[in-house]
């Protein structure tokens, strides 16, 4: 089959402490229709026998038309992985996907045809999350989430989006933030896009496990909504509609005043 007409779609995947289901959301990511792909997979200082999985995996299907980068880093987390990830990367489209989720294997023919249709650079869809424990899965609908992520805050789920590079060139991961690093990225990623097509069907899988996963290590502690603030003032020289970009600020403005008025123990994320 030849796929030289597509455009690139760069995959970027952090890896800490996942030998046991890296592999399955790597072969994931390779039984995808679309080609060609780069899949970049950075591991974080993983402890454990992540990194031979990884260069395992790059050793039986790097090809042609599915390329395998895989990098390594000191433990420095998720966003700073996923930064790194990038700057290695040299897709037409940007995929960020955490090491133990999935993908529908029509998700990038599916959401670039829709884009290029819509003139979008931002992608989006629906995503299911499936509990390992008892296997219970719950579909999230994004639709209600667009105009709530560019008022406020809220997350599309970090595989769900699929970003045009035009638009990723202009953010980075928030490597300060301990947690919500995909709702940062997302809500400046939708704030800065020119258009966002939407498609109302399932085409990622977040993965719950007992343990914890990469993107939640740092996650455990106060949210910092200063450190938010600063996030989205810094995209303020790309944002030609600034009214969204306003609101967004404001909202964490009232956030932050009303975190402080009810007390740390009052917070519910």
């Amino acid at each position: 089959m030849v796929y030289k007409k597509n455009p690139l779609v760069s995959v970027i995947i952090p890896v800490y402490c996942r030998e046991l289901f890296v592999w399955k959301t790597l072969k994931n990511v390779y039984d995808n229709d679309y080609r060609p792909i780069e899949l970049i997979v950075v591991n974080d200082g993983s402890t454990d026998r992540s990194l031979e999985v990884l260069q395992t995996f790059q050793q039986e299907f790097r090809n042609e038309e599915f390329d395998i980068k895989v990098l390594d880093q000191p433990n420095s987390g998720a966003p700073a992985a996923r930064n790194l990830g990038y700057t290695h990367a040299t897709g037409d489209f940007i995929q960020f996907l955490d090491s133990d989720d999935f993908i529908n294997p029509k998700k990038f023919t599916t959401q670039i045809a829709l884009m290029d249709d819509e003139r979008a650079d931002f992608g989006l869809c629906d995503f299911e999350m499936v509990y390992t424990g008892n296997n219970k899965r719950i579909y999230h609908s994004n639709a209600e989430k667009i105009k709530k992520v560019l008022r406020t805050h809220g997350s599309f789920g970090c595989g769900s989006p699929l970003l045009r590079r035009e638009l990723a060139d202009k953010i980075r991961w928030n490597t300060k933030l301990k947690r919500n690093q995909d709702v940062d990225y997302f809500q400046k990623a939708a704030l800065l896009a020119t258009n966002i097509a939407y498609t109302a069907v399932p085409l990622y899988v977040y993965v719950r496990h007992e343990n914890e996963r990469i993107s939640q290590s740092y996650s455990r502690t106060k949210p910092v909504y200063n450190l938010r603030i600063q996030s989205l003032i810094e995209i303020w020289k790309y944002n030609k509609n600034r009214f969204y970009l306003s609101l967004a600020i404001v909202n964490l403005f009232l956030s932050l005043f009303r975190f402080k008025i009810r007390g740390s123990q009052s917070y519910v994320d």
